[in-house]
């Protein structure tokens, strides 16, 4: 009689765990915060459920580092199965976003099948990085830093640029604004339409600013631009 009490103990023990564990999880699910519920201990302890960037059919997030862990060699943006967990890969960034990062922010947008992600990392001005993440069967079959592919189109004109426009920080040349709608937005699985301000100046206080308007569309299969309109952009004074 003592052991079917033992047992009985644990049992209601391990049973409330698992309600609680699951309680939590639906919970964090609900309010819209990021949450560590549900990820293996290991991956609990440093990383964080990126809500914004889940899949249509919950199988796949971005999981991004705490705070006490964003400074180690280690912390990454990835890419992971959820259920059952796995790593599909990191997102090949210099600034991984990490928890509460000041001006900070990351987001997805997916096609419905759950097969094309658009990776967005903000950063201050706009979007500091923007992955096309392609799946097939499951597995990763390519990134593409679509923002970095725009970044080398635009190269060659901000340094032919007249009078030399001076470098946006030590980091680069240039970065891009949001202006009112997202700088890149998806179309299904085939396209990445852009829209965004390239500017060396976003304050409007440089003498040497350099600032065009890129609207472009990026073909995900063929992995290149198919269409591009760069037009210089009106300069924003600081006193605007």
């Amino acid at each position: 009689m003592k052991a079917l009490t033992i047992l009985a103990v644990v049992f209601g023990w391990s049973t409330s765990l698992t309600v609680a564990a699951f309680a939590a999880e639906k919970d964090s699910e609900e309010s819209g915060q990021d949450s560590s519920a549900g990820l293996p201990a290991a991956y609990a302890k440093h990383y964080l459920v990126a809500g914004k960037t889940m899949s249509p059919d919950k199988k796949f997030a971005v999981i991004y580092p705490t705070l006490d862990f964003s400074e180690s060699p280690e912390a990454k943006d990835i890419l992971v199965v959820l259920k059952p967990f796995s790593v599909l890969a990191p997102l090949p960034t210099k600034w991984p976003y990490f928890q509460n990062e000041s001006h900070g922010g990351i987001s997805a947008d997916w096609s419905t099948d759950s097969t094309v992600a658009l990776i967005t990392l903000d950063s201050k001005w706009g979007p500091g990085d923007v992955f096309v993440v392609e799946l097939a069967e499951g597995k990763v079959k390519r990134i593409t830093n679509v923002l970095e592919k725009l970044r080398e189109l635009l190269l060659p004109q901000f340094r032919s640029a007249k009078p030399k426009p001076e470098r946006y920080n030590d980091a680069g040349e240039f970065i891009f604004e949001d202006e009112e709608n997202s700088a890149c937005t998806l179309e299904g699985t085939k396209l990445v339409k852009i829209d965004t301000k390239a500017t060396n100046d976003p304050k409007g206080m440089s003498k040497r600013g350099w600032a065009v308007q890129v609207k472009a569309e990026w073909d995900i299969a063929q992995a290149k631009f198919i269409s591009q309109k760069i037009t210089l952009a009106p300069r924003q004074s600081s006193g605007d």
